[in-house]
């Protein structure tokens, strides 16, 4: 291959990830060199080799774009709701997607295990007052000195085992979802059935319904899962050569969705891509985004841009002799401009054009590599 450019200190090289990933070239002052390669095609022959150009554009200052991130929900804002007691799923009123407020009824179970529970509630009810009874008896029994002390305190024992009974068959229907008040009712002799109604420990949005009508569940089987969707995390991936521009605080954004927030944690695990998680919290526009969604998210670096930047995609740089290349349309074909990249991100890079361009012209996108090719004297006519 016959070498195209001589002299000049070799280019960093970019990570072309995608046709997506934006590449963004700094233009130096002077006038574009007439040394510079050229390759001429005609119409009919762009077309053929499929090559299409872009509009140069002007790259943002201080952030970093393009970058990979996918919607999480926190932790803190997700609940796992439970089947209190084994039984027969026998009402769902909710579905998934729908919006519930805190108490609202999830599911009717039918349960003999509640029936059981409540029962063994009876007993040690009556149990405890028997015993209290005895206790105050006894008490008095003692003051008058009829009783001796030991039996006193066998009475204060039974009295004592009998509380801690109920407490424990108390303690069981609350875990049963059984509420307050319908405990009193049933310490008062009211029969209470045998059907528990699970409700929304929160406000939030149903994500996942895992049992249906008619299913039979036991004890702790997981039946839905519940999420408040505001506010958003962002889980970032930033390649490492990026994490010295990014800070706790800075702003995150999602242009897409117009959505924005603020870093809350920066990563100190690096992963196989050489990418470490920046975690961004989504304070506005959250409602825009939906939880497990793919994402490309900015974060800003309060950095100055150096002047004349412009943004491309980077599958328009390729490397020829050793240097980075792009081809820039002229009137006299596509001509060869070298690039200096500076620095990059996961699916971006920085870098510095010779030639002094206005902004307007176009840039060869796709069909790059056949631009090359003809530029090397391959399948030149």
């Amino acid at each position: 291959m016959r070498k195209l450019f001589s002299g000049g200190a070799p280019a960093f090289r970019p990570s072309h990830v995608g046709a997506a990933a934006l590449l963004v070239l700094c233009l130096a002052a002077g006038a574009a060199s007439a040394a510079d390669p050229v390759v001429e095609l005609s119409t009919a022959q762009e077309k053929a080799l499929g090559i299409e150009t872009a509009v140069l554009r002007a790259g943002s200052g201080g952030e970093i774009a393009g970058l990979a991130a996918q919607v999480v929900v926190p932790n803190s804002q997700i609940h796992l709701v439970a089947a209190p007691v084994a039984g027969l799923v026998e009402r769902i009123p909710v579905a998934v997607n729908g919006s519930v407020r805190a108490g609202q009824v999830l599911a009717r179970i039918l349960s003999p295990a509640l029936a059981e529970l409540q029962r063994g509630f009876v007993q040690a009810s009556v149990q405890a007052q028997l015993a209290a009874d005895n206790l105050q008896r006894d008490e008095a029994l003692y003051r008058d000195g009829i009783i001796a002390e030991s039996r006193l305190r066998a009475t204060r024992g039974q009295h004592a085992e009998a509380s801690a009974v109920l407490t424990e068959r108390r303690q069981a229907l609350h875990l049963a979802g059984v509420p307050e008040g319908a405990i009193a009712r049933l310490a008062s002799g009211q029969a209470q059935g045998a059907a528990i109604e699970v409700r929304a420990p929160a406000d939030g949005v149903i994500l996942e319904q895992m049992v249906a009508i008619g299913a039979r569940v036991d004890a702790a089987t997981a039946m839905f899962r519940l999420a408040k969707l505001e506010p958003l995390w962002l889980e970032i991936q930033a390649p490492v050569s990026s994490l010295a521009r990014v800070r706790v605080g800075a702003a995150a954004t999602v242009p897409a969705a117009q959505a924005s927030g603020r870093i809350i944690s920066i990563g100190r695990n690096v992963d196989a891509n050489q990418t470490v998680r920046v975690r961004a919290e989504i304070t506005r526009g959250a409602a825009s985004l939906m939880a497990g969604q793919m994402v490309e998210a900015v974060i800003a670096t309060g950095e100055e841009q150096a002047r004349g930047t412009f943004a491309i995609p980077s599958a328009a740089i390729v490397r020829i002799d050793g240097r980075s290349v792009v081809f820039v349309r002229s009137a006299r074909g596509f001509v060869a401009t070298p690039v200096t990249v500076t620095s990059e991100t996961a699916t971006a890079s920085l870098g510095t054009l010779t030639g002094a361009l206005r902004g307007d012209e176009r840039i060869a996108v796709r069909g790059v590599a056949s631009l090359k090719a003809r530029l090397s004297g391959i399948g030149a006519e």
